[in-house]
């Protein structure tokens, strides 16, 4: 099965005009992303450079309720997405795709809601770009993208790194997009991707979400999961409905957090795409003692 589907994805890619950005590239509503401080390769010392030189935007993430949505919107291929998509996005505060494709039916919804957008492409297709895309009512306050090639059909799967400040706090989210290696004969592609994301989360020591569809279709694959998940301190989100789409017996797409709590959940079966969406509110750990500040003085949250 898996060989049928790597070349009927080869066919696709050869077909769809499809190119590869010679390296990473970070696109967001006013074109690509290379001025400070966004950057299009993640590293430690970007991230910090940035994070002491940034002004907080006027719009931040209220800390007592986090509404994520997290879908692979299959390229918008069915005929039927636009209707689900409208729906699925509103009143989220951040939404992670993947599969992301900037055509203009694609962009104008989000601009509407979620102006604050960046895919990391994964490749060109009919001149738009292919890839993870996290958009959001908030502007990031700082952005960078890792990218992998799959190893048999050789177009690239891509990692979006965002983060995120919360009111009155000086914490920030961040929030890691992730499009697994999907086609490989082992795990060793695949777990170098894992690792590279990981790599920076360790850096970050506030809240976390990760997620995306994780393309965990072998318990080996899940094994590398389970082993980041327990090395960064991650839960995985627990589903009253398991609505989500899996292969082989295992679910493929999943969303992992930390320092938050889930305060709801919930798993949509669709037909507008191949993969099912999952929205999930969350809530920052001990928000009720966070510290703010207002004109300068520190106070106590109620």
């Amino acid at each position: 099965m898996v060989k049928l589907i790597s070349v009927i994805s080869c066919f696709f890619f050869v077909a769809g005009c499809v190119s590869i950005p010679p390296k990473t590239q970070l696109i967001n509503a006013s074109g690509f992303i290379n001025n400070y401080p966004l950057s299009s390769e993640c590293s430690v010392d970007k991230i910090q450079h940035s994070l002491s030189h940034f002004d907080a935007p006027s719009l931040q993430l209220d800390p007592q309720n986090i509404s994520v949505l997290n879908w692979n919107i299959y390229k918008t291929s069915r005929d039927n997405w636009s209707d689900d998509f409208k729906t699925f996005i509103e009143a989220q505060d951040l939404l992670i795709l993947q599969e992301a494709i900037t055509s203009p039916e694609v962009i104008t919804l989000l601009n509407k809601q979620h102006p604050n957008w960046r895919l990391n492409t994964a490749f060109h297709s009919d001149d738009y770009g292919v890839g993870v895309l996290t958009a959001s009512t908030v502007k990031p306050v700082f952005s960078c993208g890792i990218r992998t090639t799959e190893p048999l059909i050789r177009i690239p799967k891509t990692v979006l790194i965002n983060l995120y400040p919360f009111a009155h706090s000086n914490e920030k989210l961040l929030v890691a997009n992730l499009h697994g290696i999907n086609f490989s004969l082992g795990t060793e592609v695949y777990a170098q991707q894992i690792h590279s994301m990981m790599s920076i989360i360790k850096q970050h020591s506030g809240p976390v979400i990760v997620a995306g569809d994780f393309n965990t279709w072998s318990q080996s694959r899940m094994d590398i999961v389970n082993d980041m998940a327990d090395s960064l301190s991650l839960k995985a989100v627990e589903y009253k409905a398991h609505n989500r789409i899996k292969v082989f017996g295992y679910a493929l797409d999943h969303v992992y957090y930390r320092g938050l709590e889930v305060t709801r959940e919930q798993t949509h079966k669709v037909s507008s795409s191949d993969h099912n969406p999952i929205r999930v509110n969350f809530r920052v750990l001990g928000v009720e003692n966070m510290a703010l500040t207002v004109d300068g003085k520190s106070l106590v949250s109620r």
